[in-house]
């Protein structure tokens, strides 16, 4: 998989060797993001799949998906704030909703924080859909998630 987008980045799937970046965009973007250990781990496991958007040798975001069954999940979503306000983030959900049509997956889930409006508004671009709100589901600062879903 090797998309191009605007100007000289690639999305492409994740090598090992990411895991470092990926966690590094996780701590610039959540207050609460995974341990390297636990991205390490993650990346290793059959259901996952780690998409990464590349300038160079530069990773700029990244988008984990789940595929279990017949479901998707769209994990974590991240990109530097630098390197924001590009597409990067768009790119990267379109790039994970086509392999998990390739998979044949029947829908794909998210969840968000119900403050985040501007990841709200991606997702909804994209056919995602709340489908219920999970109370507290979200520390440092506790919060409210809304799970958001559309077929695929």
């Amino acid at each position: 998989m090797g998309t191009e987008t605007p100007g000289t980045e690639v999305i492409r799937e994740a090598e090992a060797s990411a895991a470092r970046a990926v966690y590094e965009i996780g701590t610039q973007c959540f207050s609460d993001a995974w341990r390297e250990e636990t991205v390490v781990h993650d990346m290793a496991q059959p259901h996952s799949l780690y998409l990464v958007a590349q300038d160079g040798e530069e990773i700029l975001g990244y988008a984990c998906f789940w595929f279990v069954a017949d479901e998707a999940q769209l994990v974590n979503i991240g990109v530097r704030p630098a390197a924001r306000r590009r597409g990067l983030g768009a790119r990267l959900v379109e790039a994970g909703l086509a392999a998990a049509k390739e998979r044949h997956m029947a829908s794909m889930y998210l969840e968000v924080r119900v403050s985040n409006v501007a990841a709200q508004a991606l997702y909804r671009r994209y056919g995602f859909a709340v489908q219920a709100l999970r109370k507290g589901v979200y520390d440092l600062p506790r919060e409210d998630g809304y799970i958001m879903a559309r077929t695929l």
